[in-house]
């Protein structure tokens, strides 16, 4: 296998001492032009890679940001994370992502990696089942970090956040479907212990409150297509043709409602004759779904952007805002019906 090139053979070949090819890679602007261009010749001929940690030493700084998401197969985060990676790029930031299954233990553990590879700062999306309970060791951890939240809050912890009004994009969603003609209204609910489904949670009841309707029924499907599927087939199987059975449903995001019409697909129930259906997050296919999926659209692009450049004034210990609440939309499509 072929010798790596080493900061010694750019400096001998370039005939310049290696603390000037050292500047050269971290501070090009205080070098000469034909001192810069030289090394800059050198480095291509010997192909030399530099140790960036190596040279994030004398400045600890190693212009790379950690990003922790909860699960890299749901679509909600594509966009979020291209918003965090075109910012950082910008800025000339790496980034490292990295998936936690929504576990805890994954989260920790990754937690405890960035900290060891000294991430200038880390934009975290918490494990679903932690929101009220994180341990002792990883709260201290985290006050060690430059952190950033997107969506999900950390009882006890004052760190800035990126997020949307979920109360309000739920009630609007509600809201839509009364004036849809819909009484019966079930909530397909996320995660249970999370920030964002009890504040869509609260939306929902507020809507139904102000319509003076006691009709309400919920399924828990912990944000999951899969799991959304097999709750509606349960359900529907043990309460088909009975007063239970709601007209209309709303899911506390986009792919929970994928999983409900591909179970109402298998039930022959025509979603939006039989069925009405709304969403949360407008995900990039949830217009290519049959019917088209009515949905509440997250500026998920945005709500990555304004973490990262939250997160690049904490390090630089500029002014920041701690908490960054953006706006929903509802977009109508024909998932929904009036009755």
């Amino acid at each position: 296998m072929k010798k790596k090139s080493t900061i010694y053979d750019v400096a001998k070949i370039a005939g310049v001492s290696p603390s000037t090819i050292s500047r050269v890679m971290n501070t090009p602007e205080i070098v000469a032009e034909d001192t810069r261009q030289k090394v800059m010749n050198a480095v291509k001929e010997l192909a030399y890679i530099p140790n960036m940690m190596a040279a994030s030493m004398p400045r600890r700084k190693t212009n790379y940001i950690g990003l922790i998401i909860p699960d890299i197969t749901n679509i909600f985060f594509s966009n979020l994370v291209r918003g965090v990676q075109d910012v950082c790029e910008k800025h000339g930031y790496s980034v490292l992502v990295v998936n936690s299954d929504d576990s805890q233990e994954k989260e920790g553990r990754y937690l405890k990696l960035l900290y060891s590879r000294r991430v200038d700062g880390v934009i975290l999306t918490v494990a679903g089942y932690r929101e009220k309970e994180f341990p002792e060791e990883e709260l201290s951890l985290l006050k060690k970090m430059n952190i950033v939240l997107i969506d999900r809050e950390i009882n006890g912890m004052t760190t800035p956040i990126v997020k949307v009004n979920n109360f309000a994009g739920a009630y609007s969603a509600v809201k839509y479907l009364l004036t849809m003609g819909h009484r019966k209204i079930m909530y397909l609910a996320g995660i249970e212990g999370t920030k964002t489904n009890q504040e869509r949670e609260k939306g929902y009841l507020a809507a139904l409150r102000e319509a003076h309707i006691n009709w309400k029924k919920e399924l828990t499907a912990d944000f999951r297509l899969d799991t959304a599927y097999q709750k509606i087939m349960q359900h529907w199987s043990q309460v088909k043709n009975s007063n239970e059975l709601p007209t209309a449903i709303f899911a506390a995001n986009d792919l929970m409602a994928i999983g409900a019409l591909k179970a109402f697909t298998q039930l022959k129930v025509r979603v939006s004759e039989d069925i009405s259906i709304i969403g949360f997050d407008n995900i990039p296919f949830s217009d290519c779904t049959y019917p088209p999926l009515t949905t509440i659209a997250q500026p998920t692009y945005l709500m990555g952007q304004k973490a990262v450049e939250t997160l690049i004034k904490l390090i630089n210990k500029k002014k920041i805002r701690k908490s960054i609440e953006l706006e929903t939309e509802l977009i109508k499509r024909n998932s929904v019906k009036k009755l």
